[in-house]
């Protein structure tokens, strides 16, 4: 038989992808040459401002405002415990999973925040002398998780118990309980800010879940009372923005419960507001893939005799859920960047501290203000965390098969 020769190089590798996809013609070519063109000097004239020309020292000193804006100095381990104990979890999930079953998206999350917490801890200890114990024991409390997760197998029964109590615990860290001075002395919800209550308002998510897949699930029940009511709160809560539901939550709310307005946090009026408003558009979502079901699945269930509950639960939920990673996953990095809407109610989250630091007055002084450094400070740490999501949603479609046959 005749050997068969290689193909010419010009037509695979590196040379024949940019052939075929940059100079594949004259009309190709001369774009590629003015984009590129564009893009360098583009590329060079902002690189040449964030390293020579940009005011950065604004954004380092106020880094403090920018993480949990007033909570008090001395209380600072609060947080930071709270962030040890839900890296140390994640350790451990993400440990015992390395031993039992191979999962590429606890182990992409878990050294990524890693990584940081690790960087941020470096930089605590060079130049953070109050916080600087309680950084290193968030990385501590990572790696030990980590090692107890690949060492302790006996742990995977723990974990799901452990995580629901690290919820009360950290909003107890957070808050408080004593009053008047100590170490676990109240903080007002009032003084929460930055990233803190960026990620406080973002586990909203987290109750919206089972409230949506129950608002979806209610409106294809055969019972009308349950269907219509489930339809009309759907159909009110996404007819109207955020913003409205924001300033419904922090007027309406009081007179609803009959109880003083300031006896209700403002935290908690957004956070109950976020997480109805994700909670409605969470059940058109579910909604969607409840449809996208063949109805052969059902029949095929109670053919072989399950129960309603039974095939809903084990049969079409599974799949209807598998189906719409995408949109909840998309919902979810939409619904951490819609925090950002909070200064509506006077709330001061992480977009917002960007404004306050632009208007110091030591900001002001400063030729042409500073407010392009920190708003490129603020997408930056944005982008990292809906980074992380979208890739982290990616790698599970791709484990679930999704939009495979």
């Amino acid at each position: 038989m005749a050997v068969s020769r290689k193909p010419p190089r010009r037509e695979v590798g590196l040379v024949g992808w940019l052939r075929k996809n940059l100079f594949s013609s004259i009309s190709n070519t001369v774009l590629t040459v003015l984009a590129s063109l564009f893009i360098f000097f583009a590329l060079y004239s902002l690189l040449s401002w964030i390293l020579f020309d940009a005011h950065w020292e604004r954004v380092w000193v106020n880094l403090r405002l920018f993480a949990v804006f007033r909570y008090p100095e001395d209380q600072l381990w609060r947080p930071l415990a709270a962030l040890a104990l839900c890296l140390g979890l994640l350790g451990a999930t993400t440990g015992l999973s390395r031993r039992t079953t191979e999962n590429p998206i606890l182990r992409g999350v878990f050294f990524s925040f890693s990584l940081v917490a690790a960087l941020l801890t470096v930089v605590a200890l060079l130049f953070w002398e109050s916080v600087r114990w309680s950084w290193l024991l968030v990385s501590l409390s990572s790696v030990a998780g980590y090692i107890i997760g690949m060492s302790r197998l006996r742990i995977g029964k723990l974990l799901p118990w452990l995580w629901a109590a690290s919820f009360p615990i950290i909003a107890l860290l957070l808050y408080g309980f004593m009053p008047g001075e100590g170490l676990m002395r109240v903080v007002p919800a009032k003084e929460w800010g930055g990233f803190l209550l960026t990620l406080v308002l973002t586990t909203g998510v987290i109750p919206s879940f089972p409230i949506g897949v129950a608002l979806a699930l209610g409106r294809r029940s055969e019972l009308p009372a349950i269907k219509y009511f489930c339809i009309a709160v759907i159909e009110i809560v996404r007819g109207a923005p955020l913003i409205m539901w924001l300033f419904v939550a922090s007027l309406l709310l009081p007179l609803l419960l009959n109880v003083d307005a300031n006896s209700l946090p403002s935290v908690m009026r957004a956070y109950v507001a976020i997480t109805l408003f994700s909670a409605a558009y969470m059940a058109e979502n579910v909604r969607g893939g409840l449809q996208a079901v063949p109805r052969g699945q059902t029949e095929a269930a109670k053919a072989l005799g399950l129960s309603g509950w039974q095939t809903t639960r084990l049969i079409v939920l599974p799949q209807a859920l598998r189906a719409v990673i995408p949109a909840i996953v998309g919902q979810s990095i939409a619904l951490f960047k819609d925090t950002s809407l909070v200064f509506i109610v006077g709330l001061t989250d992480f977009f917002t501290v960007a404004n306050v630091v632009a208007s110091q007055t030591e900001s002001l002084l400063i030729t042409g203000g500073i407010r392009l450094e920190v708003s490129l400070f603020i997408a930056l740490v944005y982008w990292f965390v809906a980074f992380r999501m979208s890739v982290a949603s990616r790698q599970l479609e791709q484990k679930l098969g999704v939009g495979e046959r």
